[in-house]
């Protein structure tokens, strides 16, 4: 699985914009199957259909996961995902 992740935004327009790529078989197991489960394509859609009031102002992340299944592409808001997935792009 590869994962793609660009962020931008913020409060009052402040740009924190940066990318990222990730090839989880190049990832130690645990670190591996961590990525792959909270980037889960169906799971990140879920995130995305989570509603969202008062996010416009907060960081985002377009996320592109390219599985098996071909590539999976996804916009949310940090209020939108958990935080340990957020713990986890700290640390990527």
């Amino acid at each position: 699985m590869i994962i793609e992740i660009r962020s931008h935004g913020g409060f009052g327009g402040i740009t924190a914009a940066t990318s990222r790529r990730i090839d989880t078989a190049a990832q130690p197991g645990d670190r591996a199957d961590a990525l792959c489960t909270a980037f889960d394509p169906g799971a990140l859609a879920r995130m995305a259909a989570t509603p969202c009031p008062g996010c416009p102002d907060r960081m985002r992340y377009a996320i592109t996961v390219t599985d098996a299944t071909g590539p999976h592409s996804v916009t949310l808001s940090e209020g939108q995902m958990p935080p340990e997935m957020l713990d986890m792009l700290d640390d990527l």
